[in-house]
């Protein structure tokens, strides 16, 4: 029988959490498998979502796109990767700049590689922030 694996702080997988009244539980741990990011990058090809390369400008203009479709779902960082986005929280942070809201969540995840991996980065797209200065009467 394989030894099971183990995650970076070598405690080898999710641990139980003390909920009020002593009763245990277990944390929730998204599998991110191989056959699973491979089916996400099925559906967004579908919608016409897919990196034509591997420009800056390309990947948040797309990174924007996917977002947008996933809507609640949002994209997590191990996703990004397997749809070939690379350092997806630069591009986010860009979107940011940009003036998007994109929300950050941290999850915890069990990737291809077996290992769970704590505080993986969800990001949600919120909308687009407002101008508060486009708002101001500044009696012009």
């Amino acid at each position: 029988m394989a030894a099971r694996k183990r995650n970076a702080s070598g405690k080898g997988g999710a641990r139980p959490t003390k909920l009020a009244g002593g009763v245990g539980g277990q944390i929730k741990v998204l599998k991110c498998s191989n056959q699973y990011i491979a089916k996400l990058r099925r559906e967004v090809r579908r919608a016409g979502l897919f990196l034509r390369d591997t420009t800056g400008r390309s990947q948040r203009e797309t990174l924007l796109g996917v977002l947008q479709y996933l809507g609640g779902r949002g994209l997590n960082t191990l996703e990004g990767v397997g749809l070939g986005f690379y350092r997806i929280a630069t591009r986010v942070q860009e979107l940011q700049e940009a003036g998007y809201q994109v929300e950050s969540h941290p999850e915890r995840v069990e990737g291809p590689d077996g290992l769970v991996h704590c505080r993986i980065a969800r990001y949600v797209f919120s909308g687009r922030q407002s101008d508060p200065q486009g708002q101001l009467d500044l009696g012009e």
